[in-house]
């Protein structure tokens, strides 16, 4: 096992070590459809755009990508099945979808985790070469995990009456997924399964009272139109989704080509990072200050409270830690490494600052 995960991290060393420039005369030109769940608006389309142009660029137009944006080729849903069989070359895969095939990369959806949108990325990119249980199970779908995502800060979007309380909460419906399903369940609220695309309407209609959400989202899929407070709690981040690639098609693809893909991926996660942290402060101003005339009020969760929410998050690991072992696994040798690269990761960002915004 260990020589398999040190012969991996050396494939990921040697490609990211490989020139951004690329050299191959005779290479095919790739085109590539790419399936995403959202809009092309907000933070991660805009940094999936960038990728886009960057790899057209770096490969001297050899690859050349078109974007199905909101769930236009396939649903999101359908997007890893989708990529595993070419009917979408590469797309964001998203493993709250897949909980029986993505055990142990959900955990990366677990309230409370992590805080910066960054670091989290960056943790779990790394953690996926040095974990090879969450490295096998994409591998099962014939997928390749190239970049991965973040929703940023989890918070409380709410339709009509402002929550900031546990006592709120009670009875009051609300679309929950990943970790956050158990936490709500727990603070007395009932959950309900709703596809992210799906939100709109079910605000609008009433099927839910509210629902998770992220500050910038709120505003690039129009949540803004639909509900009237968010409630910025920061309950961790939905790490557990990126950008898949076909795998067969990845590794098909000359190793300068795919030096390139896999080096711009990375830096992919740090201008998404940076568009997140700059478009959540203009979300802020923008919904409070209104817009097309509609306000969202932003509340915070006092200390009190915040305290029950993290209360009520603290058995979902030990939940987690069962069903793995049932596995097979071993869930303390896994949460040690998260563990490690979330420190080291950390750090990075306390001693150095992020990558554009070096101290």
């Amino acid at each position: 096992m260990l020589r398999l995960v040190l012969c991996g991290a050396i494939a990921v060393t040697a490609l990211l070590a490989a020139p951004a420039n690329f050299s191959s005369a005779d290479a095919k030109v790739y085109n590539l459809k790419y399936a995403d769940i959202g809009p092309p608006r907000g933070p991660r389309a805009k940094a999936l755009m960038w990728w886009a142009k960057e790899l057209d660029s770096r490969t001297n137009g050899n690859i050349k990508i078109k974007f199905y944006w909101s769930q236009s080729l396939v649903k999101g849903k359908a997007t890893m099945k989708a990529v595993g069989s070419r009917i979408a070359d590469v797309g964001t895969v998203i493993g709250i979808y897949h909980p029986a095939e993505f055990p142990v990369w959900n955990y990366a959806n677990t309230p409370f985790l992590h805080s910066d949108a960054w670091v989290g990325m960056r943790t779990w990119y790394e953690l996926r070469q040095i974990v090879p249980e969450i490295k096998a199970e994409t591998d099962k779908h014939k997928i390749t995990m190239i970049a991965n995502n973040t929703t940023g800060p989890v918070q409380l979007l709410m339709a009509k009456k402002a929550v900031t309380t546990v006592a709120g909460l009670k009875g009051m419906k609300i679309r929950t997924s990943g970790g956050w399903t158990h936490l709500f369940k727990a603070l007395g609220a009932v959950p309900v399964k709703i596809g992210f695309g799906e939100l709109y309407a079910a605000l609008d209609r009433g099927t839910i009272d509210g629902t998770i959400n992220y500050t910038p989202f709120v505003k690039s899929y129009k949540h803004y139109e639909v509900a009237c407070c968010l409630t910025e709690a920061a309950m961790g981040q939905v790490l557990g989704y990126g950008i898949g690639m076909n795998t067969k098609l990845l590794n098909s693809m000359p190793a300068d080509i795919r030096g390139v893909v896999v080096k711009t991926s990375v830096e992919y996660m740090d201008v998404y990072a940076r568009n997140y942290i700059g478009d959540m402060a203009e979300a802020q101003v923008a919904l409070q200050a209104g817009i097309d005339g509609r306000k969202v009020k932003i509340l915070k969760l006092s200390k009190a409270e915040e305290a029950k929410f993290r209360a009520a998050a603290a058995t979902f690991t030990s939940d987690w830690k069962k069903k793995i072992t049932k596995k097979g696994m071993d869930p303390d040798a896994i949460l040690a490494k998260i563990k490690m690269v979330h420190a080291k990761w950390t750090k990075r960002l306390k001693e150095k600052g992020y990558p554009w915004a070096p101290k």
